[in-house]
């Protein structure tokens, strides 16, 4: 009896132990297929990582390339534009010239020395409505007592006919219908009428970037740069064109800018805003507003 009782109980362990075998082994394969699936989602999970990586480093590379050129392009439209800044031999004729009606003015008592103030060749900085920071330049400005005054010199090799539009030119609007195919009727449009040197009777037709543009760009620099300083001031815009005796015709409505072509009728300009104007700047003033442009000019060199 104890006998079959003892080879009972070791047939029990036998199967416990054959059942703990069994359920070693499962769990041993469940757990190498675990490893496995672990190894196969580390493997995937590391080539997306490195997949994002690529992808990211792709992403900033593009994203520094595209700042470089954008960088580079405003760079490259910065040299042109201060190449087109270069001081002529125009402007300079005409800073001599103001200087003259300054001396002018002085001797015939219509104002003192210090009540007129020239700043030939100005160059100031301006942000454009996208961040851009470009270079204005401004011919001349000139600071009286009865205003500010913006001066564009325009050089000319022939017979200007400014403002003209194709109802003014009437048979001759064909011409400007080639000139400037898109613009309207009543347009205005400048163009230089030049004989040619090799043929004598030949004539060359060239269309011109409006005048306007800069002088107009310089005035509203200016005022936006006093407003933020000083408070308002009023600024006039002069067209200034320096034909070599040759003719300016005006045919424009606009009563601004002002188009003058000769010394003389520039002086008579600035006489007549004295004796009909008022005073609108005092010495201290003049000195004031002189002071705050060539310390932007500073900042622009440093």
């Amino acid at each position: 009896m104890d006998t079959l009782i003892f080879l009972g109980i070791i047939l029990v362990l036998m199967c416990i132990i054959f059942g703990l075998l069994v359920f070693i082994k499962k769990k041993h394969v469940e757990y190498d297929e675990l490893i496995d699936s672990f190894q196969t989602e580390a493997v995937a999970s590391l080539s997306k990582v490195e997949n994002d990586l690529l992808q990211e480093k792709e992403k900033v590379a593009d994203k520094i390339r595209k700042s470089y050129e954008k960088k580079m392009n405003q760079y490259k439209r910065y040299i042109q534009t201060v190449e087109k800044f270069s001081r002529t031999t125009s402007e300079v004729s005409t800073h001599k010239m103001l200087t003259e009606i300054k001396e002018e003015l002085v001797s015939d008592y219509a104002i003192k020395p210090s009540q007129m103030k020239i700043l030939s060749n100005v160059f100031i900085s301006n942000k454009t409505t996208n961040g851009e920071i470009i270079p204005i330049k401004i011919d001349h400005i000139v600071l009286m007592r009865t205003g500010i005054y913006i001066i564009d010199t325009n050089e000319c090799d022939g017979d200007v006919l400014y403002g003209i539009t194709k109802g003014k030119a009437k048979e001759l609007s064909l011409i400007l219908d080639h000139l400037f195919p898109i613009e309207e009727k009543d347009t205005e449009k400048t163009v230089v009428m030049k004989n040619e040197k090799d043929n004598l009777n030949g004539l060359n037709i060239i269309p011109v970037d409006d005048p306007t543009t800069q002088v107009m760009t310089g005035v509203s620099v200016i005022k936006q740069l006093l407003e933020d300083h000083l408070g308002h001031f009023s600024v006039t815009p002069i067209l200034y064109f320096d034909h070599h005796e040759n003719n300016v015709i005006n045919y424009s409505q606009s009563k601004t800018p002002y188009v003058i072509d000769d010394q003389e009728t520039l002086y008579t300009f600035f006489l007549r805003q004295l004796e009909d104007g008022s005073t609108n700047h005092s010495e201290f003033e003049l000195e004031k507003l002189k002071n705050l442009i060539e310390s932007v000019l500073i900042e622009l060199e440093q």
